[in-house]
């Protein structure tokens, strides 16, 4: 009886450290500010970028600068988790009506692509890609992975752009084909505002689809895992 006890309780704790496994397994493809650029080919001098982290939770890092007058230099860093990244310059802070930039890299072929897409609405129709009013360079649009990393870059000629940014991460395994290059809805998205002289401002909350995401379950909503919270329960189930 005691030995079934012990087995019990170790599988519970084994349940319970497999996350922890999985986030430190995680940690190679990190980037951070002072982490040295892996890039080659730039269509820009990257030696002089400002650096935020954007989105602590999906370790987004942001790099900008403005390189010669009126052009601003972007290289947005993310874990490439086999779906599409996309930053996006917004007016009002919402997704609706703003501007942005997708990028992604198949898993079968490895093969990269980026487009600008006009956010015209909250369904795939609505978003519209090879539109939206960004003035991105021809020829400086592009995405490429490194050490299990993306990096998007391009540059836009602005007087200074757009101070509300959105960030995206796309759903696993999906990518925009060709020949409409329609999106699917994003899996996680965030909202910040940034002074591009002294860095962000403001951060907004992460948020995932609201009509397909399921309610958070009672462990959860009082800071509990399931398993440690069966993990508890077992333990007092012992003393009967």
């Amino acid at each position: 009886m005691k030995l079934c006890s012990v087995s019990f309780i170790s599988s519970l704790i084994a349940l319970q450290l497999l996350p922890l496994f999985t986030i430190v397994n995680g940690q190679q493809a990190t980037d951070s500010c002072n982490s040295t650029l892996p890039l080659k080919d730039l269509a820009f001098d990257s030696s002089h970028l400002q650096c935020v982290e954007v989105w602590r939770v999906q370790n987004y890092i942001l790099r900008y600068a403005r390189t010669v007058e009126n052009t601003w230099s972007f290289i947005l860093s993310a874990p490439d988790s086999s779906a599409y990244i996309g930053i996006g310059f917004s007016t009002t802070g919402k997704m609706v009506g703003s501007s942005a930039v997708v990028g992604w890299i198949t898993s079968d072929s490895r093969s990269g692509s980026a487009k600008q897409y006009l956010l015209g609405g909250t369904s795939p129709g609505e978003v519209i890609p090879d539109q939206g009013d960004l003035k991105i360079i021809n020829g400086s649009l592009k995405i490429e992975s490194v050490s299990s990393r993306l990096y998007l870059s391009f540059q836009l000629t602005a007087e200074l752009p757009r101070e509300r940014l959105l960030y995206a991460r796309g759903p696993a395994e999906f990518f925009p084909s060709s020949p409409d290059f329609r999106l699917r809805e994003h899996q996680f998205m965030t909202t910040t505002t940034i002074n591009y002289n002294t860095g962000p401002a403001a951060f907004g909350p992460t948020m995932s689809p609201g009509p397909g995401s399921s309610p958070p379950s009672p462990s959860s909503a009082y800071g509990l895992s399931p398993s440690l919270l069966f993990f508890f329960m077992g333990l007092v189930a012992l003393k009967f």
